[in-house]
């Protein structure tokens, strides 16, 4: 599992993706000064810490990417708590975001916390929007994943299920006609999305998910990776296990 952790960090998959022809966000990094590990990883007192003395520098490198910007860990991005964490439309929301997205970090695995090392400021891409839901007004637009082994893309799966959406009460009325529509895909969408994953299967060996967001301009930007082992994967022939919730 570490390994599988490890290489699902960005800052293992990036690198070998950054050049290739495809819409990415435009991504800044910023690793956390070694002196904070271990305990950031354990403590929020720590966390809290390392943003307060690194203010400065955490600004200066989100202003490279310039306000609205996604803020993630190399990680993850507590993306359902939106509005609170890795969307900061503002110079001033920056700090509280950065220390929500951290702390998400620190607990959203029961076990342990994510071994993440650096937080990354990304460019903001407007979706094709359909609706909002989770307790941070999650935006819900095109979003797919897909699956590739040993350079070979194996299959697409819209990203948002409707269980997902079920669960949580801050949804629209309409939201299962919303996301019938958001999930709908082109043959121009999948022959796309199939091309630019098969660019990125030639880097990689094993086996990984990709994640695409269609923008409101039309293109398909990748967003992220992870190794497939530890991605959620709808019932499919390539499936690993028989957990609906699972990889």
């Amino acid at each position: 599992m570490k390994e599988l952790r490890e290489e699902s960090s960005l800052l293992y998959w990036f690198p070998k993706i950054k050049d290739l022809p495809i819409p990415i966000p435009k991504t800044v990094i910023w690793l956390i000064p070694k002196k904070y590990f271990p305990d950031i990883w354990f403590e929020e007192s720590v966390v809290f810490k390392m943003i307060e003395e690194n203010e400065e520098e955490i600004l200066r490198n989100a202003r490279k990417i310039g306000f609205p910007l996604f803020l993630r860990t190399d990680q993850a991005s507590a993306k359902f708590s939106w509005e609170r964490s890795c969307y900061v439309e503002r110079e001033e929301d920056l700090k509280r975001h950065a220390f929500e997205v951290i702390d998400f970090n620190l607990y959203c695995d029961i076990l342990h916390s994510l071994p993440f090392k650096a937080l990354v400021f990304r460019e903001f891409i407007q979706g094709e929007i359909y609706f909002k839901a989770f307790f941070g007004n999650l935006p819900i637009g095109k979003e797919v994943r897909v699956f590739i082994r040993d350079g070979k893309v194996l299959c697409h799966h819209y990203y948002w299920i409707k269980d997902a959406i079920r669960e949580t009460r801050f949804k629209p009325k309409n939201w299962e006609e919303l996301l019938d529509k958001a999930s709908k895909l082109s043959e121009e969408d999948i022959k796309t999305i199939y091309k630019y994953s098969e660019l990125v299967a030639k880097r990689f060996e094993n086996y990984w998910s990709i994640d695409f967001m269609k923008s409101k301009d039309g293109r398909w930007y990748l967003i992220d990776m992870a190794r497939g082992e530890i991605s959620w994967h709808p019932p499919c022939k390539y499936k690993l296990t028989k957990d609906i919730r699972g990889a």
